[in-house]
């Protein structure tokens, strides 16, 4: 066993946000979560754009309002925390992008302040790529790089958009549909199912994280009451008659615990929360899985999953995006609601497999998620932190990678992982999905500080993906810190 990456520095992923604020409340949600995580990221741009559901205006006031409110917690969180935005740098960064819908929208003479400011984000002199979660419509990127097509040349063009990732949350307007197929080397991936199985509107599917709360009731407690002015601007969210899963498994006999339209952001989070989840995900590599789902890495045709929009796609067929993967190692022992999800079309049913690879991880999320809620107002000594894991003398949180032996029997260390209120807890674990290997592999592989792991005799030339989550006791939740190890078989 070698290690070849012990101790390496941790990485900063750039990030670019397309959401439709004002059209439901998971926009204004999601901004006060990405807000409360952008010391994990580099947030180059912050832009209200239109969707299917808001045609006409931008509400980029609607952005400002959460940044002036994070700046009044901001030095609270300097208690915690380093590497928070100065408030002055993310209102430079927000912006407007196109107040038309979809392609009609995009044009000559169309530019706004927020394609402009796409295109000086990818155009920056960094050689990181730019992720763009699109929470929205993607138009406005299709007019960023119908401005880029039009004044540069061929080699300029494919410099361009060899430095984008786009994350699509299901295909808010047909943009996407023009950019994928006019651009067909551009990394494009598309979560049709995913996006909803963060917290809603799968109406309370999948594992219960909320205790003895209805997600109302939590939000309310954890995040809206006495959590700051950041945490007041995160509304509530509810459907008076919800259009869909109305043969939901009730949860219980009290008359609350049965409320079933209260939930909490949907795909918005989770077309951007990987990139906050140091030591596990990497956004080269969508196949390994995080905190915000799994993708393919192959491409295919992926239709929008809102209602209207996959038939306004047709002028732009045939175009192709990575699509959601599916997990089928993992599973829950809480009580499961309703599963079978057929998203807003109503034409593609969706499973447990599905939505695994988001809801694999939604307790450590929603944990971690209170906790930084509490940095708002406490000191650092009155609220609860992530542990520290370390492997092999290694408490950074990078992916660490390895090279073995087949039937090698790997020592694996992880005794030096610490946390601020007690004694740590392990859980080690492989995610085969993530790997190359494609035979039988054990999932659960024990808790204690030190394991062994058998590489397969009949590995050379794989991949294996071995986990390892440290939870640590707290005074409000306890929290869990997950680090990836890649194992590759020589």
């Amino acid at each position: 066993m070698q290690f070849l990456n012990l101790n390496a520095p941790e990485t900063r992923e750039r990030l670019i946000v397309l959401t439709d604020m004002e059209n439901e409340p998971d926009d204004s949600q999601t901004m006060v979560r990405l807000l409360m995580y952008s010391n994990e990221i580099d947030i180059e741009g912050l832009i209200a754009v239109t969707s299917r559901w808001v045609r006409k205006e931008v509400f980029p006031e609607s952005i400002v309002d959460r940044i002036h409110a994070f700046g009044i917690v901001r030095p609270n969180l300097l208690k915690h925390a380093d590497h928070w935005p100065e408030v002055d740098h993310l209102l430079s960064v927000t912006a407007g992008g196109q107040c038309g819908y979809g392609m009609d929208g995009v044009g000559d003479d169309q530019s706004t302040k927020g394609s402009d400011l796409i295109i000086a984000a990818i155009d920056r002199d960094d050689p990181r790529p730019v992720n763009i979660a699109i929470n929205a419509g993607a138009n406005t990127l299709a007019q960023a790089l119908w401005d880029v097509r039009k004044n540069r040349d061929a080699d300029g063009v494919a410099k361009f958009i060899s430095k984008i990732r786009v994350f699509d949350d299901s295909g808010q307007d047909n943009a996407g549909a023009w950019i994928a197929h006019t651009f067909p080397d551009l990394f494009y991936a598309r979560s049709r199912s995913q996006v909803f199985g963060l917290y809603g509107p799968t109406m309370e599917s999948g594992p219960y994280v909320w205790g003895d709360d209805t997600e109302y009731e939590w939000i309310e407690r954890n995040v809206r009451v006495r959590h700051g002015i950041l945490g007041a601007l995160y509304p509530q969210r509810m459907w008076i008659a919800p259009p869909w899963n109305q043969s939901i498994i009730e949860r219980g006999e009290s008359d609350r615990k049965r409320i079933r339209h209260h939930f909490t952001e949907g795909g918005g989070t989770g077309s951007w929360l990987g990139l906050a989840h140091k030591g596990v995900f990497d956004a080269s590599h969508i196949n390994w899985g995080g905190w915000g789902g799994r993708y393919e890495t192959t491409k295919r045709h992926v239709s929008a999953g809102q209602h209207q929009v996959d038939g306004e796609e047709a002028p732009y067929e045939p175009f192709e995006m990575y699509p959601q993967a599916a997990d089928t190692s993992w599973a829950w022992t809480q009580e499961v609601a309703e599963t079978e999800f057929s998203g807003v079309t109503g034409d593609v049913v969706y499973t447990n497999e599905d939505f695994a690879p988001i809801w694999r991880w939604r307790d450590e999320t929603t944990r971690d998620f209170q906790a930084r809620m509490d940095w708002c107002v406490c000191d650092f000594d009155a609220a609860d932190h992530p542990p520290k894991v370390s492997i092999h003398g290694d408490e950074g949180r990078t992916v660490l990678h390895l090279k073995a032996d087949p039937g090698e029997v790997l020592s694996l260390d992880a005794s030096a992982s610490h946390g601020a209120k007690g004694p740590v807890s392990f859980n080690w674990f492989t995610y085969p999905e993530a790997g190359t290997y494609s035979g039988a592999l054990p999932v659960e592989l024990g808790h204690e500080a030190r394991i062994t792991f058998e590489v397969p005799a009949d590995g050379r030339g794989t991949e294996i993906h071995v986990l390892v989550s440290v939870t640590a006791p707290g005074l409000q939740v306890p929290l869990t810190t997950t680090r990836r190890l890649v194992v590759t078989v020589t």
